[in-house]
């Protein structure tokens, strides 16, 4: 099968492999509501929707599983995955430290053409507006600017660990909430304002002083947004650098 064409947020075109399309077109239906929570995934459905073969569609599917966004079950199939406010708890409390290590790295290895880059991705959140495109485009741009981070820092094996972890925070945290919502606006402005906190903070070029931006600006967006009652000590006293 030919491969599927992207766009990167510089504009680009970017080759995507068939099961790359396949587990994108999954994940939208999963980030505007197609796809609910405990929703079993019906592959030949699928595979028919999408014009590919059931063994395409379980890559895509491995790949979805992987990112946290789906689970299979022995025996009963593929499931779009669901988090409780405990589950999104849990993962920030590992999440927050293991990448306030990588914001320090970053810092340090930031230089004026990655300032450039990190603040045109936010930039464009804050042009984004409410409509299902727009939730699209904030959605890559804040993965963009995370996995940006992940690479700046130079750890491939913490690039992993956050990869796996969090992805899944980009995706549930904003399945419903914006088109329709009338606290999306204000929603929206809270999190450009803590992504433009966060790059302030890497633009010291000091780990200390970045690490303690993220975790503020982190921990006061997630428990206004989600009244998850994060404490930021407790956040700041884990893998605090010697």
């Amino acid at each position: 099968m030919n491969d599927y064409y992207g766009k990167k947020n510089d504009g680009r075109l970017t080759i995507q492999t068939a099961p790359e399309a396949a587990a994108q077109a999954i994940r939208e239906a999963i980030i505007f509501g197609e796809l609910r929570g405990g929703d079993r995934i019906i592959e030949q459905k699928w595979a028919q929707r999408l014009g590919i073969g059931q063994p395409t569609l379980r890559e895509a599917l491995h790949e979805l599983e992987h990112q946290g966004l789906l689970h299979k079950l022995p025996q009963r199939g593929t499931y779009v995955a669901q988090l409780s406010p405990e589950d999104y708890r849990m993962i920030q409390e590992v999440r927050i430290p293991l990448e306030a290590i990588a914001i320090g790295k970053a810092a340090e290895n930031f230089t004026p053409e990655a300032d450039k880059e990190f603040t045109a991705l936010v930039n464009q959140m804050a042009s984004s507006g409410i409509s299902e495109a727009d939730v699209r485009n904030f959605h890559d741009c804040d993965v963009a600017f995370h996995r940006g981070i992940w690479e700046l820092a130079g750890n491939k094996y913490l690039k992993e660990a956050l990869e796996a972890m969090t992805f899944r925070l980009f995706v549930f945290s904003i399945v419903g909430r914006w088109p329709g919502s009338p606290q999306a606006v204000g929603e929206r402005l809270s999190a450009v304002q803590q992504h433009f906190g966060i790059l302030e903070g890497l633009r010291s070029r000091d780990r200390h002083t970045a690490r303690a931006a993220f975790i503020r600006q982190t921990v006061q967006y997630w428990n206004k947004q989600y009244g998850l009652g994060l404490s930021e000590d407790e956040m700041m006293a884990v893998g605090a650098p010697n």
